[in-house]
């Protein structure tokens, strides 16, 4: 299928060839993720499923693009760069989660990601400190954005419509459609940290592999 026209087709014809080419295209991708979903938050493939995070309901979901995150050179992240694959956002405020909070929280989660071994490409992760901060995060991904007393502050208008900041001293697991689906508690210590990780790395993997069913 191409967007190519045939000389012996009508222009009314080679538009709807062109728009179902459109809907192939895009259920290609949104299928997948739809599946994922439903297999894993009702329970389809195993009646025992349960998130190990905690699941946002509906009206607490918020979106990627309600806020603004900021690269160290000054260049913004698109929300276009948040699709088709799942991010951990890690909003840390560092008043209230000292530099070795941050740095057990920091290498737990790059370990988890690392264990996902070739699955590893499907998701990302991303620290979020207050614009300003000077923590060396020791080459690991950060971003920066404006902050409140409670999180990271929405834009003046928002996706999702509800114009609420982001709780921060949590990791979020973000979908590739920008929904800000589950939450994970920080590890207060280093013994914490192996129980967060196996929960984050079991909630991905069952996610990554539903996906690949559509």
């Amino acid at each position: 299928m191409d967007f190519e026209e045939l000389k012996n087709e009508s222009p009314h014809e080679n538009i709807k060839k062109n728009r179902l080419t459109l809907v192939f295209l895009f259920s290609i991708f949104f299928i997948p993720v739809f599946i994922a979903y439903s297999a894993y938050f009702t329970g389809w493939f195993s009646s025992a499923t349960e998130n190990r995070g905690t699941l946002l309901v509906d009206k607490s979901v918020l979106d990627i693009e309600d806020f603004e995150f900021i690269r160290p050179d000054g260049q913004a992240i698109s929300g276009e760069e948040f699709e088709t694959i799942y991010w951990w956002i890690m909003p840390i405020n560092p008043e209230k989660c000292s530099l070795e909070c941050i740095e057990i929280n920091t290498y737990m989660l790059n370990q988890t990601y690392v264990g996902l071994g070739k699955e590893s490409k499907r998701a990302r992760q991303l620290l979020v400190l207050p614009k300003g901060s000077t923590i060396n995060t020791k080459a690991f991904p950060v971003a920066y954005s404006p902050f409140t007393d409670i999180g990271v502050s929405p834009l003046g208008k928002t996706r999702s419509g509800l114009g609420k900041a982001l709780p921060a001293d949590y990791i979020y697991l973000v979908d590739p459609l920008g929904n800000i689906i589950l939450r994970y508690d920080l590890a207060k210590t280093k013994d914490d940290a192996p129980n967060i990780s196996k929960d984050l790395r079991t909630d991905i993997m069952r996610l990554l592999r539903y996906s690949r069913l559509g």
